[in-house]
């Protein structure tokens, strides 16, 4: 047996990460059986991806998932100020249903085996509970065996309903989110303050053309309204404990009314989700284990600030498959620490200042007056801009706001707009 062929791989979970895995495995010559028990199904989230994950994916610009580009975003501050600017690149909006069918459409075109059922449990062989098989009478231990649920007759008592077998499998990789059962299994819980909480809604008929995050004081996290082809998602996060859900419904709930139509809110779809908070020392966390590994949500792969994940879940998986096709999957987590943790985890430990109502509104202001300051903003989003940098080149930035100003203040005085000016009431 050479390279991947032949290799047995469960994947727990058919989000982006869960998927990706599932296809690069199937294209490399593994047999991979993908859990996911959904075809078409929402998360609590934006469904934003910034332009570095469309160069790295550029198949997520397939006319058959529909997606919105959006070139504005508009900061608004603990106080109220605004500032609306142009993205340098554009972010690409999804809805997260239509994403997660078109990816686990690929991946079962790819070869990946579709286990449509919710995984109950799993276990490695050597426990006294698996089956024989007569493709593989006699595997050695450290075999994977899942367990999944069976339909269920509304008539049956609940110890009648029989679930399916399936394995065995060499590598086991759980992507089933931040609150999979899968990855509590495999990592045990997770402490609070490493766990926000969102919860939002979907807003019918409303799709403008920018971005709108808000931010309150005294909030590790920010309100947010990500416009969709035909909706927008709305939602506020803040790390799990922080505030009553009531309270934080409560900010959102205000917000929207005061500036979307009378009755929207009676009118949209509720929701609420755990969102992982990302890790405070990503190079020593533990995404995997002897014959498993996390990729995604579930191993709190997401940016600290922004809360964005889909490019990073994607990204994982990239790096989990590249690992295990090469037959050495302790590459995985060396990869995910070399590339990824170092600035991820510097973000994250210096989140509680950048959440600061104080440093907020001086950055909303000076976005609201200086493109330098806009730029540095814009590639935030973007994913351009590297957290190791991001204090230096903001202070670079600052001074330009002065420069700006003067030449904002002669324009005025001869009459004529500044070149590249912008009114903080857009």
């Amino acid at each position: 047996m050479s390279g991947a062929d032949g290799l047995r791989v469960a994947v727990i979970g058919g989000g982006p990460g869960g998927a990706r895995c599932a296809l690069r495995l199937a294209e490399g010559g593994c047999a991979v059986s993908l859990f996911e028990p959904r075809s078409h199904f929402e998360k609590a989230c934006g469904g934003g991806i910034p332009a570095r994950g469309i160069e790295r994916y550029p198949y997520l610009l397939d006319g058959r998932l529909p997606g919105k580009e959006i070139r504005d975003c508009l900061l608004v501050s603990p106080s109220g100020r605004e500032a609306r600017f142009p993205l340098a690149d554009p972010l690409f909006v999804f809805s997260r249903a239509d994403l997660h069918t078109f990816m686990l459409d690929r991946a079962v075109a790819a070869g990946a085996r579709w286990v449509r059922a919710r995984v109950q449990s799993f276990h490695r062989q050597g426990s006294g509970r698996e089956p024989r098989t007569e493709a593989h009478p006699d595997d050695s231990r450290g075999r994977w065996w899942v367990r999944t649920l069976a339909p269920r007759d509304p008539a049956a008592h609940a110890s009648e309903a029989q679930g399916d077998t399936h394995g065995p499998f060499d590598f086991l990789v759980a992507a089933d989110g931040a609150a999979g059962s899968a990855r509590r299994k495999l990592l045990g819980g997770e402490s609070r303050e490493n766990v926000s909480q969102g919860i939002g809604y979907y807003l019918p008929q409303i799709s403008e053309d920018f971005i709108t995050l808000k931010f309150y004081a005294g909030l590790h996290g920010y309100l947010w309204v990500f416009p969709r082809p035909d909706h927008s998602s709305a939602g506020i996060c803040a790390t799990l404990g922080a505030l009553p859900a009531s309270d934080l419904r409560r900010l959102m709930d205000r917000f929207l009314c005061a500036r979307y139509p009378e009755g929207i809110l009676r009118r949209s779809e509720g929701y609420a989700a755990l969102i992982p908070g990302a890790l405070t020392d990503g190079r020593g966390a533990r995404v995997q284990g002897n014959g498993w590994a996390i990729v995604g949500d579930a191993g709190r792969f997401v940016d600290p600030l922004t809360r964005e994940g889909i490019y990073y879940a994607m990204e994982s998986a990239d790096l989990l498959a590249d690992a295990l096709l090469r037959r050495k999957p302790e590459l995985y987590s060396e990869s995910w620490a070399r590339r990824f943790a170092p600035d991820l985890s510097r973000a994250a430990a210096h989140a509680g200042r950048f959440f600061d109502a104080p440093f907020v509104e001086r950055l909303v202001l000076l976005g609201s007056r200086s493109p330098a300051i806009a730029r540095v903003l814009s590639d935030l989003i973007a994913g351009r801009q590297p957290y190791r940098t991001l204090r230096r080149r903001l202070l670079l930035a600052a001074p330009l706001v002065g420069v700006h100003l003067v030449t904002g203040a002669l324009s005025r005085r001869l009459g004529s707009p500044a070149r590249g000016s912008r009114s903080s009431d857009r």
